[in-house]
């Protein structure tokens, strides 16, 4: 089986680039923590559903902050990734960073 970085290296070619990385551990594991609580948040307030205006306007901007975080640790560790946002974009920078050992 291919991994995925491979499988999004063709499908999206020069998307994704690589540069080496000699990351702070510690600001690295800020990432990942943050990584999580944001994901744990945007699938709470998914599963509430978005009947209101609040719960919608507090969706995106937990999405907004975990594409953010995202890119942070996309630079951190050492990933160029084009600009952008969306569905396609947080799935080639999560697929790049698990590709790297990070977990969240």
């Amino acid at each position: 089986m291919m991994p995925m970085r491979s499988v999004l290296a063709r499908l999206l070619p020069g998307v994704v680039r690589d540069r080496t990385s000699d990351a702070d551990p510690f600001e690295t594991l800020e990432l990942q923590a943050r990584l999580s609580r944001l994901s744990q948040e945007v699938r709470r307030l998914d599963a509430a559903g978005h009947g209101r205006i609040g719960t919608w306007h507090h969706l995106r901007a937990a999405q907004e902050a975990y594409e953010r975080t995202l890119d942070d640790a996309c630079r951190l560790a050492g990933i160029e990734i084009e600009p952008g946002r969306g569905v396609a974009h947080r799935l080639l920078a999560e697929a790049a960073l698990a590709e790297r050992g990070w977990r969240w």
